[in-house]
């Protein structure tokens, strides 16, 4: 018997408890109770049936409703997102990303000022930078897929399209797995050349080799790591990614103390070695507890039925190659900055090198603000995109480049003010100190225009424009900086000074050319 429109059912039939509706762990816990009918109520059998069917149909229909609830949960993150207020949802994507890549910034801090404090921690420094750079390649091609992920999975969840965003997904897990194997592999195997190549001498290219090849070997949970991740903010849930990272930072340094330094008795101290294991270990922490946010995520679907759709794929990778080459150009433009440092004379080389490592762990203080409103830009500018409302995707991107600059700009005034103090726990070698306050003083005044070119450029992926970034990209660092920083630091002599100042002036050429394609350029008619 249905239960009657805005009537209590207790009213109806006194038999049925009031507890019994009171919700539903409740009712569950009633329902099992009443198996027969209490003599103390005095109900006939028919009348206690026509109550049990009355707790059974408010049973489900206080379950549909928590259904509906959890789902409407789900959708909160789409509808900040593509209505209200720009700002308060520029926020809402920001805030937990910033944590995240302080976390980050704060882990790289402490990894190397560990290393710092090691025998040989000149050359431990130098191999962990040169280290990074030969681990970047591969990081290119990452971020090319991610790219791919970001602008599929935000456009379609933005055009309300949810088989299409799961489909996405699964193909974009899919692909990472098969490119770590692709990568990590040769990378793992050809360590000591490419560390060569990039220019570690002396004592840094066995350090460097190690550091490289033992880290390669993790290249399948980094990369599963950073897909999901992608999937996850394409939605709109940058709090997963924070618990995620926080945990991974954790075990990280908590590995990195014990594997560099050791424990008398328990541990042999490993130096760079055991850096390069922590940082193994944590990445598969980080791929199990981002696949479980993902799992429970309305993406989760996307961990079954594995199966290869060359059509995805191919959606995937017109998107996602522009991304990756310009990721390369990247790369190839900081290993040839290493390079070029490394033709200094012999005596400055290491130590222009050794500064360079700790100065960009320093920078990443004033950097990292900008990489997390990067990450909120692709499904702010996505999902309004594919929403139908290209105009806020537009201001929603200015507002987060606009933010950026800001932030990234006053952080970037303690690298004026006090560099002295930042450089000194960095280093042991107070060689090393005035040419990390050289760095820090000299780009500085290139953070707010690096803040437009990252966040810009995160918007224009969330649009699955990639290809002009890449040439823009390809420019300044390629065909100005390098030959800048040569004619600087090695044709007039000026040293590291020369290199720094090659840094900063392409930095804002680059900020001010991808404003430009931002405002003038056709990217809001590139189709996905």
């Amino acid at each position: 018997m249905p239960e009657p429109a805005n009537k209590n059912p207790t009213a109806i039939y006194p038999c049925l408890p009031k507890s019994s509706i009171a919700g539903l762990p409740r009712a569950k816990q009633r329902k099992q109770q009443l198996t027969s009918p209490p003599i103390s109520t005095g109900c006939k059998p028919d009348d206690w049936n026509l109550c049990r069917g009355v707790l059974d149909e408010r049973l489900e229909s206080i379950s549909v409703n928590n259904k509906s609830s959890s789902s409407g949960r789900r959708q909160d993150a789409t509808a900040i997102i593509t209505s209200g207020p720009i700002w308060s949802a520029v926020w809402y994507l920001t805030w937990p990303s910033a944590i995240s890549t302080f976390i980050m910034t704060f882990y790289n801090i402490v990894n190397r000022i560990f290393l710092g404090h090691v025998p040989a921690a000149e050359a431990s420094l130098a191999a962990s930078g040169i280290g990074g750079n030969a681990l970047n390649f591969q990081m290119a091609l990452l971020f090319g897929l991610s790219a791919g992920t970001s602008a599929l999975v935000s456009r379609s969840i933005g055009e309300n399209r949810l088989k299409d965003a799961v489909q996405a997904a699964r193909q974009s897990i899919i692909l990472s797995v098969l490119a770590a194997i692709l990568t990590g592999i040769p990378l793992a195997l050809c360590a000591k050349y490419l560390v060569m190549a990039i220019g570690a001498a002396g004592d840094v290219v066995a350090l460097a080799t190690s550091y490289t090849a033992i880290i390669s070997w993790a290249s399948i949970p980094l990369f599963v790591n950073m897909i999901a991740t992608a999937i996850l903010r394409s939605q709109g849930d940058v709090r997963s990614p924070l618990y995620s990272v926080a945990a991974v930072i954790v075990v990280n340094v908590l590995l990195d103390w014990l594997l560099i330094f050791g424990i008398d008795g328990l541990i042999q101290p490993m130096g760079i070695r055991g850096a390069a294991i922590a940082t193994g270990v944590s990445r598969v922490v980080g791929m199990t507890l981002t696949l479980w946010f993902v799992r429970r995520s309305k993406l989760g679907e996307a961990l079954s039925h594995w199966r290869l759709d060359l059509r995805w794929l191919v959606r995937i990778f017109n998107i996602g190659w522009p991304a990756s080459a310009q990721n390369l150009v990247m790369t190839l433009g900081s290993a040839g900055y290493l390079r070029i440092l490394g033709m200094l004379p012999s005596g400055q080389a290491t130590a222009a090198q050794a500064a360079y490592t700790v100065a960009l762990a320093l920078e990443a203080l004033a950097f990292q603000p900008g990489i997390a409103y990067s990450m909120a830009a692709p499904p702010m500018v996505g999902q309004n995109l594919g929403a139908g409302k290209p105009q806020r995707a537009i201001k929603s991107a200015w507002v987060a480049a606009g933010q950026a600059a800001a932030i990234m700009g006053l952080i970037a005034s303690l690298f004026l003010i006090i560099p002295q103090y930042l450089a000194k726990p960095f280093s042991s070698d107070v060689a090393l100190v005035p040419i990390i306050v050289a760095y820090l003083r000299i780009n500085s005044f290139s953070e707010p225009f690096l803040a437009l070119n990252m966040v810009l450029r995160g918007a224009l992926q969330g649009a699955g424009n990639t290809f002009v970034p890449f040439i823009l990209t390809s420019f300044s660092l390629l065909f100005v900086r390098l030959p800048l920083e040569w004619l600087l630091a090695i044709h007039l002599k000026m040293g590291a000074s020369g290199a720094w100042w090659s840094m900063s002036i392409t930095a804002c050429l680059g900020g001010l050319l991808m404003a430009a394609w931002f405002k003038f350029g056709n990217w809001r008619e590139t189709k996905v």
